[in-house]
């Protein structure tokens, strides 16, 4: 990765054992080819499971009402402290 500045900062990567369901949440992305998108929600539920692609159960995922579109899936979902937790 080549990126312009000298004043980039790693990210802090958050646990979810801090998490509670009603706190803050901001889904970073691109959604729709809209650069540097920031939506807003609250963490809905803990530790729910959802069906991949594929047919495996993934485990353990964060639920969220931030909107989470088409480009900005797979972006971070950070905590009102900016770390990053899903």
């Amino acid at each position: 990765v080549d990126v312009e500045g000298n004043e980039l900062k790693p990210v802090v990567l958050g646990t979810s054992n801090d998490l509670h369901v009603g706190q803050s949440c901001f889904a970073i992305g691109n959604p729709y080819g809209y650069e540097n998108t920031l939506t807003t929600g609250v963490i809905s539920g803990l530790g729910r499971e959802i069906p991949s692609p594929n047919g495996q159960a993934i485990r353990g995922a964060i639920q969220t009402d931030a909107a989470i579109n088409s480009g900005n899936s797979g972006g971070p979902l950070v905590d009102s402290f900016g770390h990053v937790i899903g």
